[in-house]
């Protein structure tokens, strides 16, 4: 029986910024993007990239995505880390919206990557109720943590 061995890595998703009237605005916006969507822009990068070569090489798989944190955990076989961390260095569009790829973290197991998510997960919601206080709006951020924690939990 083969073993086939993985990587895990954490990635987000850095949309550019738009510009209006001369002035940049960075958008706050849900990214439309969904887990076939960013594997697809993935496979199509290591396939312009490194040719018949790359495009016969594993797969990659999208195991979760948050569109809010525009974070997300990525599979890749472990012989080729190299070459899909660099492929998505090149990527400046998923689908027609203009982006890039942020890599976070890259594991051999599952549970690391989970923590690291669960933690910029939480960076991402806490800085979210400062700014909502400031403001003097109301918002749960331990909610939003605690549904999180649940769902990268399932991941296993």
């Amino acid at each position: 029986m083969v073993r086939f061995k993985n990587r895990w890595v954490l990635f987000q998703i850095v949309q550019d910024p738009v510009i209006e009237n001369g002035q940049v605005i960075h958008p706050r916006t849900a990214f439309e993007a969904t887990d076939s969507m960013i594997a697809k822009a993935i496979f199509q990068s290591v396939e312009l990239n490194y040719g018949h070569f790359g495009k016969g090489q594993g797969s990659v798989a999208v195991k979760w995505y948050n569109a809010t944190t525009r974070i997300g955990i990525l599979r890749i076989p472990r012989d080729f880390t190299d070459m899909y961390l660099s492929s998505m260095f090149f990527i400046k569009q998923i689908a027609t919206m203009p982006c890039n790829f942020s890599i976070l973290h890259v594991s051999g197991t599952v549970i690391f990557i989970q923590q690291a998510a669960i933690d910029w997960d939480r960076r991402f919601y806490l800085k979210e109720q400062e700014e909502a206080d400031k403001k003097g709006e109301i918002y749960n951020s331990m909610e939003k943590i605690e549904k999180s924690k649940k769902t990268l939990a399932a991941l296993q």
